[in-house]
């Protein structure tokens, strides 16, 4: 996937993600993050992860910002004593105003608008936090969003072009819910599209989906 080989619309394009990748894996009952600017499929990192449980996994296809570790997704950040990890697929244009200067160390607009998100009662209330921010924006190719805590995934499907690359597609596979820009043929699932506008919530302790509207017109 992250070479562009398994959908058309990617493979037509050379839509290929060679600037960086990162992991949300689970170690000792907790959640841990890596992330590396290597091609994902040149780094031999990758083969440590191959036994582990993995929770969110992204490849960059850098729009803007230096190709390094500290760009790649997924972001981290501790919000109210909960830790909070987020990769985003699109190119957001709205101006992203990051609170008390913070952004000056963010260099993408990933970043920033992850920033935008903390800055919001993201431990609180997520959903609301991501109404806030998202329903704000209006200049984006998609604001398909990977939202992940020890208990929860929050998932964001809403894109403003190219529908066949940024539809998002939710499976049950024998272990959980997953949630993927493509269906995963490794995986025996049942994929469903996600409808553009969604936002979706899985509990990690049950496997729970919850479908609800990202925002309301």
């Amino acid at each position: 996937m992250a070479r562009g080989r398994n959908s058309r619309r990617e493979h037509d394009h050379g839509w290929d993600h060679p600037d960086g990748w990162g992991i949300v894996y689970e170690e000792k009952g907790r959640l841990r993050a890596y992330r590396s600017a290597q091609p994902c499929w040149e780094d031999s990192t990758l083969d440590a992860f191959r036994g582990a449980r993995v929770f969110l996994l992204h490849a960059r296809r850098a729009t803007n910002g230096t190709v390094s570790a500290e760009n790649a997704h997924p972001f981290c950040r501790e919000v109210r004593g909960r830790t909070w990890f987020f990769s985003h697929n699109g190119t957001v244009h709205d101006p992203l105003v990051v609170p008390d200067g913070e952004g000056r160390a963010a260099t993408t607009d990933s970043h920033r608008l992850f920033l935008c998100l903390a800055a919001e009662d993201l431990s609180g209330d997520p959903a609301a936090a991501l109404r806030s921010v998202y329903g704000s924006l209006a200049r984006y190719t998609s604001l398909n969003t990977f939202l992940l805590e020890q208990k929860e995934l929050w998932a964001v499907c809403r894109w403003a072009k190219d529908e066949a690359y940024y539809t998002l597609h939710v499976g049950e596979a024998g272990e959980g819910p997953v949630v993927s820009s493509e269906p995963l043929p490794e995986l025996s699932a049942a994929w469903t599209r996600i409808p553009n506008g969604s936002l979706l919530r899985v509990d990690r302790s049950t496997g729970a989906i919850e479908h609800t509207v990202l925002v309301t017109a």
